[in-house]
């Protein structure tokens, strides 16, 4: 009889044990490096000791505490990052003790018919016992799926944090006499409070195409403090991207990725983003492609990820417009940069831009048409269409009350990708809008046939504008063709994960 009402006892002290060693096997977050750091701020009050070789980063042989060192996590059953599970038990404080309580259930659950006759003395009634077995495979359930939804964030943060290893060269300036020659390599981590980083990874044919919009928007891009990083999968370069090295030392945009000694490699690092497995295909001669098609990712300020996708290049001006916003209030008095290997072309396009704002706030009609005459239908306008939306003809958008009258621009720049196409940017300042606020992010697309002679026959095909203010993030974006205009708004999703650069 004293057995019997000691067992039950003596299981909710294992079980109060178990919980207790699970919890503080997530609390072990204290580091000699933190207490140096607090000696340091009371005038070393404190006597300090040399800390013994087991604290000792192995890495630079420092009297530092390696916050990166691989911990065993119980409930992955792998090796974690150190300073991934510091984070990710500062940012999920309750998820360990649900995870606990669950594999508490479950155990006792399980337990029902010993812990039942350890109590009662008789033998668990069967349809005890299969209520507590289907509560216990619930519980076991929730303990592998809290578990699981761990483990994938313990591989999203690993992975933020692994990107700190990876290195590029910075662009030198306008008078240097090579775009990155002798500009030291530098790892991400070194970059983090200076640059937001958007890396593009994928063969020569995918980096040209995803690039055009960078190269377009390149000036934005430097007003954001943001540098996008080409990673090819063929060893090919900005040549063969079309990027010449007067266009890189205009405007810092384009940073170089660089295998960083005793670093992250970035293709590898693509490849474990993407699945790509461990060795390139004979098609790629094994190069270890980064998977299937372009793969991209963004990091913010911090390290930590905004963006990523695979298949698809990213749609620049819409990223502007939600994440690398202007670090500054952008100036009405920016004057047009008109830096160019063709300066009549770009001055031809910079007039027609001129023309086109004169016309929308004037509500010019016949103006407006005869800049779109003889363009076809831009395909952006026609995706919206397809989905459903519509679009508002050009005689509506110029009314009274409906065209932005009054508005100006600055900051005019343009790219002529050939003597066939050609892009421009401005800044938007429409009337009324005050000061650090109301701004938008114009550009144009130009097109012309190619038996055009000279600078002239250049026809707009394309504009669109976003929002783009700093500390405010884009609500809708217009996008007008030859047809009209149409608005779209933003809509809430499911936040940026790297799920959707895997899956």
């Amino acid at each position: 009889r004293a057995f019997r009402l000691r067992a039950p006892h003596a299981f909710l002290v294992l079980a109060l044990a178990f919980d207790t060693f699970m919890i503080n096997h997530q609390t072990v977050a204290f580091t000699p490096h933190s207490v140096s750091t607090t000696q340091r701020r009371l005038g070393s009050a404190i006597p300090q000791r040399r800390p013994s070789s087991s604290l000792r980063s192995s890495n630079d042989g420092g009297n530092k505490f390696d916050v990166t060192r691989p911990s065993f996590d119980l409930y992955t059953l792998r090796s974690i990052r150190g300073d991934a599970l510091i984070r990710y038990n500062t940012l999920n404080q309750s998820e360990p003790l649900r995870i606990n309580l669950y594999a508490l259930a479950t155990l006792s659950l399980f337990s029902y018919t010993a812990i039942n006759e350890a109590v009662v003395g008789e033998p668990a009634t069967p349809a005890g016992t299969v209520a507590t077995a289907a509560g216990g495979c619930f519980a076991l359930y929730r303990f592998v799926r809290e578990c699981g939804r761990r483990s994938q964030k313990l591989v999203r943060m690993e992975k933020e944090l692994n990107a700190e290893l990876l290195a590029v060269r910075l662009p030198n300036g306008p008078f240097a006499d090579r775009p990155y020659g002798g500009s030291p390599a530098v790892q991400l981590r070194s970059l983090k409070g200076k640059n937001r980083i958007l890396a593009i990874c994928g063969d020569r044919m995918q980096l040209a195409e995803a690039l055009l919009s960078a190269r377009v928007l390149r000036r934005r891009l430097a007003q954001a403090s943001a540098l996008v990083v080409a990673v090819p999968t063929d060893g090919s370069s900005a040549v063969d991207w079309g990027i010449g090295p007067e266009e890189i030392q205009a405007v810092p945009f384009l940073a170089e990725a660089v295998d960083y000694r005793g670093g992250e490699n970035w293709v590898d690092y693509f490849r474990s983003l993407t699945g790509g497995g461990d060795g390139g295909s004979e098609e790629d001669g094994g190069a270890g492609g980064a998977g299937d098609g372009l793969a991209w990712l963004g990091l913010t300020y911090t390290g930590k990820s905004f963006g990523s996708g695979k298949g698809s290049a990213p749609r620049l001006l819409e990223i502007l417009g939600q994440t690398l916003l202007p670090l500054d209030a952008l100036d009405e008095a920016d004057e047009a940069d008109r830096r160019s290997a063709s300066s009549d072309a770009t001055a031809a396009v910079l007039e027609l831009q001129k023309n086109f704002y004169d016309a929308l706030t004037g509500g010019d009609l016949e103006g407006l048409n005869a800049l779109y005459s003889g363009t076809d239908n831009a395909p952006e306008v026609d995706e919206v269409l397809a989905e459903g939306g519509r679009v508002d003809a050009w005689e509506k958008c110029l009314e009274d009350g409906a065209r932005p009258a009054g508005m100006t621009i600055s900051g005019s720049d343009v790219l002529l990708v050939s003597d066939t196409e050609a892009w421009s940017t401005c800044i938007e300042f429409p009337p009324g809008a005050g000061f650090e606020s109301g701004t938008l992010l114009a550009v144009q697309r130009w097109s012309r046939p190619a038996a055009a002679a000279g600078d002239a026959g250049w026809q707009l095909r394309l504009h669109q504008t976003i929002p783009w203010t700093p500390g405010s993030k884009a609500g809708g974006t217009l996008r007008c063709d030859r047809r009209g205009c149409t608005a779209l708004a933003r809509e809430q999703e499911s936040r940026y994960n790297w799920r959707g650069m895997i899956d």
